[in-house]
């Protein structure tokens, strides 16, 4: 994914990173399903995708914004783990 780190904030306000991610992860996960991979847990991917996204940060952010973006993070693996393999997933 592209994050745009300039609007990060913005995008997590709005909606649109978690949206952004959960469609780019859909769309690995079911290539993964295709290919008769087993999906990783949300919970793993989704601690992958913080680490790689605070690696990019040019300025560290605020622990409401972590907690916001870590959140966001989790909702989106789980809705994209969902739509491909059609159970729920919670608690990961």
């Amino acid at each position: 994914m592209d994050i745009d780190y300039q609007n990060l904030g913005q995008d997590l306000t709005d909606g649109t990173f978690e949206s952004r991610l959960e469609g780019e992860l859909t769309e690995g996960f079911q290539r993964l399903a295709d290919a008769g991979n087993p999906l990783p847990l949300p919970s793993y991917y989704a601690t992958k995708i913080a680490e790689i996204i605070h690696a990019g940060l040019l300025v560290p952010l605020t622990k409401d914004a972590e907690w916001e973006l870590y959140q966001s993070i989790v909702a989106a693996c789980e809705k994209a783990w969902e739509n491909v393999t059609g159970m729920p997933r919670k608690g990961s």
